[in-house]
């Protein structure tokens, strides 16, 4: 362990690291804010740069006091050190930054959304590890043990607190979903597993995965959770945002940015379980989605049926394997994976040429990257960030792209 003494931080980077100069090398130090005076211990040296964590000398007062016991050894949250309006500003300012550094796009970044700062996730997975559940730890198989996590709904700490009273050493790893209603879809994955033991949890719905046969001991092995008015099937395996309380922000901004009249067509990449197509629906003559998971569209499907959707239509595949199939869209919605779109897939939009694009993105790198060629034929008109993420340095946006003229 080399520990250097007194340094002053200057600036953060994208991941809400400290940035200080060590003997002519950047130094990225977790825990740290501008300005504070830091011991420096450092973890990880490059030929280029040097990773480290900081034990704070004097701090700066946009600091607070992290509640989590496990801040800093668990793996998920990076920024928790910072108060809360410290965290929307430094990710709206990221964002700025980004689309100005690698796309040189400025002035189109809205003011963000904010989000509760804790219990907002609907959705955790947990390792487990001689009979231990927990999170992995930053880049690394070593397991953090916890009894709860401050961003989940305290119905998913519940099942944590009940789970941690089993014998789970024939578990490898557990999924827990709870929704609306606060009932649970409690997945339990490992080999050569107690299915009697198990069955007496007192959860709504728990599935079994042993040695990748599905076993459904209880219930489905879906739920049904709300946004909006909206109900929406989500199995075990499907993506659904884990904000639940944001996530209705998100949809309004996209269902805003849209401004559609009953007369458009509707194109919705990557999909998922349907949701934004189904918001959209409402205001659309047609709407058709892309996604490549078939969990998903068959949980698309469904939603379509529970909402009485009767203009929304899906198709399982992969969105850069659409070829020439549509015309006549006049709104192209894409929500990609933090990998942004492959180079098909963007091109497959350019063939289609709709008038307007909105692009939901979780990662605002591949973002900039996308812009980059989407700019030479849309004007960026306007770029909204939503904190779907506090406590992380991830950040939601909502971007709205209007095809140029010529």
């Amino acid at each position: 362990m080399v520990i250097v003494m007194s340094y002053i931080i200057n600036r953060l980077d994208d991941y809400g690291r400290g940035i200080t100069n060590i003997n002519g090398k950047t130094c990225f130090v977790v825990n740290a804010l501008p300005n504070e005076e830091v011991d420096i211990e450092i973890l990880n040296e490059k030929k280029n740069y040097i990773e480290a964590v900081a034990k704070v000398i004097k701090e700066d007062k946009k600091r607070k006091k992290v509640e989590c016991p496990f801040y800093l050894r668990c793996g998920g949250c990076n920024i928790m050190h910072m108060g809360y309006e410290t965290q929307l500003r430094f990710k709206e300012d990221k964002i700025k930054n980004i689309l100005l550094k690698f796309s040189r796009i400025e002035g189109v970044v809205e003011s963000i959304i904010s989000s509760n700062e804790f219990n907002y996730r609907n959705k955790v997975i947990l390792k487990v590890k001689n009979g231990k559940l927990g999170f992995y730890k930053d880049k690394s198989n070593d397991l953090v043990v916890i009894d709860k996590c401050l961003l989940c709904k305290n119905s998913i700490n519940k099942t944590i607190n009940l789970l941690n009273k089993l014998d789970l050493s024939s578990l490898n790893e557990i999924l827990i979903r709870s929704n609306y209603k606060d009932e649970i879809l409690l997945c339990l994955y490992g080999n050569n597993i107690n299915v009697e033991y198990f069955s007496k949890i007192n959860v709504s719905n728990l599935v079994i995965i042993d040695n990748n046969k599905k076993i459904i001991v209880n219930g489905n092995d879906y739920i049904i959770d709300k946004i909006g008015n909206k109900l929406f099937k989500i199995s075990m395996d499907s993506f659904f945002q884990v904000n639940y309380l944001t996530v209705e922000k998100l949809y309004n901004i996209v269902y805003e940015y849209s401004c559609l009249s009953g007369k458009e067509n509707v194109l919705d990449l990557y999909c998922g379980t349907g949701t934004i197509g189904t918001f959209l629906s409402e205001k659309a003559k047609n709407v058709f989605g892309i996604e490549i998971n078939r969990s998903a569209i068959n949980d698309a499907n469904f939603n379509k049926k529970i909402n009485n959707v009767n203009n929304i239509n899906f198709l399982c595949s992969d969105v850069g394997l659409v070829k020439k199939k549509f015309k006549n869209v006049d709104l192209v919605v894409i929500d990609p994976p933090r990998s942004g779109l492959s180079k098909s897939a963007l091109d497959n939009v350019l063939d289609i040429m709709p008038q307007k694009i909105i692009y939901v993105s979780c990662n605002p790198i591949t973002l900039a990257r996308d812009l980059n060629v989407l700019k030479d034929y849309y004007m960026v008109k306007k770029i909204r960030p939503v904190d779907m993420f506090p406590n992380t340095y991830h950040v939601e946006c909502v971007c709205l792209l209007m095809k140029k003229k010529n």
